[in-house]
């Protein structure tokens, strides 16, 4: 499975959710996922997009539960094999680069910094291609 992201965390909410639960399901599952963030859906990897998600969304009751959840989740897919590219040319556009990135993202066991040839590889590996 490869899930490309590419919305703003903070206009879309529902696709944010469900572009993150579709790959932790598709991994559960057994299948080789790769979730790729790109444009303005590399943001939902910035702490303080995710820990504020709740607040641009009714989701959850609007309460910090689905910020929460949406990083636990994120966290469980990266550390029991789910695959992370993240669109370096994206990132640099907020600031965000391979030196400073920990200190500004989620802690995912790792990160691929990736550009359009790493996008055209891997969803072409893929069976099922998911777009949010």
């Amino acid at each position: 499975y490869f899930i490309h992201f590419t919305s703003d965390p903070v206009v879309n909410p529902s696709g944010t959710i469900m572009s993150i639960n579709s790959a932790v399901e598709a991994l559960k599952q057994g299948h080789i996922v790769t979730y790729f963030a790109a444009g303005d859906g590399v943001r939902i990897l910035l702490k303080d997009v995710i820990n504020n998600l709740h607040t641009v969304t009714s989701h959850g009751g609007g309460f910090g539960k689905i910020s929460q959840m949406s990083e636990k989740l994120l966290l469980e897919f990266s550390n029991n094999g789910g695959i992370i590219h993240v669109s370096e040319g994206s990132f640099l556009t907020y600031g965000i680069n391979q030196e400073n990135y920990k200190a500004h993202l989620i802690d995912i066991a790792e990160v691929l910094w990736s550009y359009p040839k790493q996008l055209i590889e891997e969803s072409s590996k893929a069976d099922i291609v998911f777009s949010y």
